[in-house]
């Protein structure tokens, strides 16, 4: 459980500075005064001030802040404020916090690659760089030998009776000529290894003839590229979550929209850290994927069209560049605390759900 707390504070901790620093260093790029650059929420625990910049550390670890001279408005047009800048300069420093989430799951991701990243092996993946090749289940069928043997999705086959196999043909084939004979199954969850015993059989309603255990299986193994080869990698699996993500934040409104809710496609800070948990119990390159992931999420949030959000004041920004004349400073300023108020209640609402869904796993892990 601490473990998991702690995974917690420092992987969130670590984007949201990420996003601060962001907006800070634009900020500073563009002469543009920073009052204060803060890592968690108050009531303040330290601070330091350097130059016009007040550093402070604050005792709730869940968010960050940068206070830019004149972001609030209050016609404040001076040379080193915020509002004394031209549209695009503003543009840059708001969008400044996403790009910074974007470039931080893009490098994860990359350096990863380069180390050492688990992958679904495929053709065009050249064999030199795959190692470690090995069989993970993708899927266990319901009432299965699989099933009943309490194998998950996740797990990695290591063995059947005591032979190894990295392919799935040669396992199928392995597992058919076992039928109605009891096969003992080595396998890995988490970093434990286990054994089962389990006897494969024809399911009727898989349509095949053959025996099976009932599992999905993928060829999986840890791949390792060049630094040329990591960062071409890199950026293709970055877009490739960033376009997963988008559409799914499209599917949800879209749900959302027609009265359907959104299920149990939202999670707020409680599902974040037990996220964080699972993929910690799943070894550090899943937990480097996860916050990768996590990174490319809050662009996305921050960038979504809503008040208080970076989004939501590109569009006054927007509107200001097209009618040729600032919006309403206090107009503007009173969108952006109701769309505070919302995002509020909806993690409210957010984390009450989380607690109903998660809260049987939290207190057994405080129980022990």
């Amino acid at each position: 459980m601490l473990i998991t707390i702690a995974g917690f504070i420092i992987v969130l901790g670590f984007l949201v500075l990420v996003h601060e620093l962001g907006h800070f260093l634009v900020a500073r790029a563009f002469g543009i005064a920073v009052e204060e650059f803060g890592l968690g929420f108050p009531p303040k625990l330290f601070s330091k001030k350097s130059g016009a910049t007040v550093y402070s550390i604050n005792a709730i670890p869940l968010g960050g802040f940068v206070k830019i001279k004149g972001e609030d408005g209050g016609g404040d047009v001076a040379a080193d404020s915020f509002g004394g800048k031209s549209a695009w300069q503003r543009a840059c420093v708001i969008v400044a916090g996403v790009s910074s989430n974007v470039i931080a799951g893009w490098l994860l991701l990359s350096i990863l690659f380069m180390a050492g990243a688990p992958i679904e092996r495929t053709p065009d993946i050249a064999g030199r760089y795959i190692h470690d090749p090995s069989l993970a289940v993708s899927e266990v069928l319901p009432g299965s030998p699989a099933d009943e043997a309490g194998l998950a999705a996740g797990d990695t086959i290591l063995s059947a009776d005591g032979q190894s196999f990295t392919d799935i043909a040669p396992f199928q084939e392995y597992i058919a000529g076992k039928s109605a004979q009891s096969v003992s199954l080595r396998f890995r969850r988490a970093k434990t290894e286990q054994e089962a015993a389990l006897v494969p059989r024809v399911l009727d309603d898989q349509n095949l003839a053959r025996a099976i255990i009932g599992v999905g299986l993928a060829e999986v193994g840890v791949v390792r590229f060049p630094p040329h080869k990591a960062f071409v990698a890199g950026t293709v699996a970055a877009r490739n979550y960033l376009e997963r993500i988008a559409a799914a934040f499209w599917s949800i409104a879209r749900s959302l929209a027609r009265g359907r809710g959104a299920g149990d496609s939202l999670g707020g800070p409680l599902a974040i850290a037990v996220a964080t948990g699972d993929a910690l119990d799943l070894g550090f390159s899943h937990a480097v994927i996860f916050t990768a992931i996590l990174s490319f999420n809050l662009a996305i949030i921050n960038i979504l069209p809503f008040p208080a959000l970076d989004g939501g004041r590109l569009i006054f920004l927007a509107a200001e560049a097209i009618r040729r004349k600032p919006s309403k400073q206090e107009l503007e300023a009173w969108f952006h605390r109701v769309g505070f108020a919302l995002l509020m209640l909806l993690a409210v609402v957010i984390t009450y759900r989380d607690l109903a869904r998660f809260g049987g796993r939290i207190w057994k892990a405080v129980l022990g």
